[in-house]
């Protein structure tokens, strides 16, 4: 039985340190209209975040949404994180804070404040985190908290400046956000091949414990 147990807990960090990597397909009813990843990986006592989209609407007129997220978490706080978002390849919002050892500095838009909270809970980390109800997710593009809402089974409202998202999770792993937006209501949606992995446990969520 012991060794059972030290044969899953190597697979588990072995699938940590090689990165454990979601795929979304982003979906508007039955048009797909772009893609996202969201990858998680561990080395020695640091969790890596990264996140990379990109969008196609075609309303009156086309344009193009590209979003990229790197995060840095030190023994489950961050350290780091940056967020750039450009819209039909012009920068809209970017965002960089990082920890000193005494504080965080946020420069969001080339405006730089301070925030004196250790911050373990970022957006970077809800694709592979369950909220609770109330929980609070810090957001470096608003530069301020945001709170999740349970709705539902494993379902959670999380409303900012932007508009509302909703986010569904499987054993642990968000599986689906419906977005609404002034523009438009779209969905990001895990690919079959990545909820497979989901549900067997292959990919698992939760927050992961380091030395």
């Amino acid at each position: 039985m012991r060794s059972s147990i030290t044969i899953l807990f190597l697979l588990i960090i072995c699938q940590y340190a090689t990165g454990q990597t979601l795929h979304y397909d982003v979906v508007k009813g039955s048009k797909k209209l772009g893609d996202m990843t969201v990858k998680r990986s561990l080395s020695e006592n640091r969790v890596y975040y990264e996140i990379d989209s990109k969008v196609i609407f075609k309303v009156l007129f086309s344009f193009t949404i590209d979003y990229e997220s790197t995060s840095e978490y030190k023994y489950g706080k961050l350290i780091k994180e940056y967020t750039h978002n450009m819209l039909n390849g012009s920068t809209q919002k970017k965002s960089t804070i990082w920890f000193d050892g005494e504080k965080y500095t946020l420069d969001l838009n080339g405006s730089r404040s301070n925030i004196h909270e250790i911050i373990e809970y970022s957006v970077a980390t809800v694709y592979f985190e369950e909220p609770q109800n109330g929980q609070h997710v810090f957001s470096p593009q608003f530069g301020d908290y945001l709170a999740f809402t349970k709705i539902g089974e494993h379902q959670y409202e999380m409303e900012s400046p932007d508009g509302e998202n909703i986010y569904t999770y499987t054993n642990g792993i968000c599986s689906e956000v419906k977005v609404s937006r002034d523009f438009a209501n779209f969905s990001f949606r895990m690919t079959p091949e990545s909820l497979k992995e989901v549900q067997s446990k292959q990919i698992v969520g939760g927050s992961p414990v380091v030395d």
